[in-house]
């Protein structure tokens, strides 16, 4: 699931990098020490912050378009050095990335599924990670 949300990329004054705000979200800000590196903090940032509203299947906030995004003039930045764009991130994606902790898990199945999985050599937690995918929508 790609989503993208407008962000601002304030040319700081007292350094050479980035404050990037996110107009979408109360206190959305990180930073940079310089354009990819502001980037990849933006979507880092992006991903921790939709991280449990994915989990928990919760409506994500609705991106401003991206032409009623302004930028502000304050004594912390250089407003000709700054500029507006759309940050994405594959929310899917980055989940997997980020929680590679596995889960021992014991369920119940009939005793015929069991012997039926051991004799053809099943890996019955890979089919079961499986099927959590699927149902899940993620890849």
């Amino acid at each position: 699931m790609f989503v993208t949300y407008p962000a601002i990329f304030y040319k700081a004054i007292d350094y050479e990098g980035y404050v990037i705000v996110f107009p979408d979200f109360e206190n959305g800000a990180t930073q940079g020490d310089n354009e990819n590196d502001a980037m990849y903090m933006a979507q880092d940032w992006l991903g921790c912050v939709l991280y449990d509203d994915f989990l928990k299947k919760k409506k994500f906030p609705k991106a401003t378009p991206i032409e009623d995004v302004v930028i502000e003039d304050d004594e912390y930045s250089i407003k000709e050095k700054s500029f507006k764009t759309l940050v994405g991130i594959d929310i899917a994606d980055y989940v997997k990335k980020v929680d590679t902790k596995t889960v021992k898990k014991t369920l119940t199945i009939p005793s015929y599924l069991n012997e039926m999985g051991k004799a053809r050599g099943v890996n019955f937690s890979q089919v079961l990670q499986d099927a959590l995918r699927q149902e899940f929508d993620i890849d």
